[in-house]
């Protein structure tokens, strides 16, 4: 991409912010996992630990930190949280820095990461916890 300025054109910045934006959608597509399959909302209620329905904070929801500080395990009641979590978050990640470093900063992007998401929550939802 030579029409953007740089850093934007550089391969390790599209790689960054795509592993970024991957995190977030990552933690989405975990969440599309566990519930679409169990018919629950994906609106309501929010994000709670499924062991003591604890309401997990922003802390909580950090998409790959929070596990990894945490340990795999709930703050609230020290629950384990299913490696499975870590797994889908990394792997929404590195597929959507892919697809940033090959793609470029385009409108094409956004339907590769939706196409990201989609894919990656169906293959979550098969996987058992």
């Amino acid at each position: 991409m030579t029409d953007l300025p740089p850093p934007f054109d550089a391969a390790w910045f599209r790689f960054a912010f795509g592993f970024i934006i991957g995190a977030a959608l990552g933690s989405f597509a975990t969440m599309l996992a566990y519930r679409l399959p169990r018919r629950l909302s994906i609106l309501f209620p929010r994000s709670h630990c499924p062991t003591c329905n604890a309401t997990l904070g922003a802390l909580d929801l950090v998409p790959i930190l929070s596990w990894l500080a945490m340990r795999g395990r709930c703050r609230h009641c020290c629950a384990e949280i299913s490696v499975r979590y870590l797994g889908i978050e990394l792997a929404t990640s590195f597929a959507c820095a892919i697809a940033s470093v090959v793609i470029g900063l385009a409108p094409a992007l956004g339907l590769a990461y939706v196409a990201i998401v989609a894919v990656v929550a169906v293959i979550g939802a098969v996987i058992p916890s």
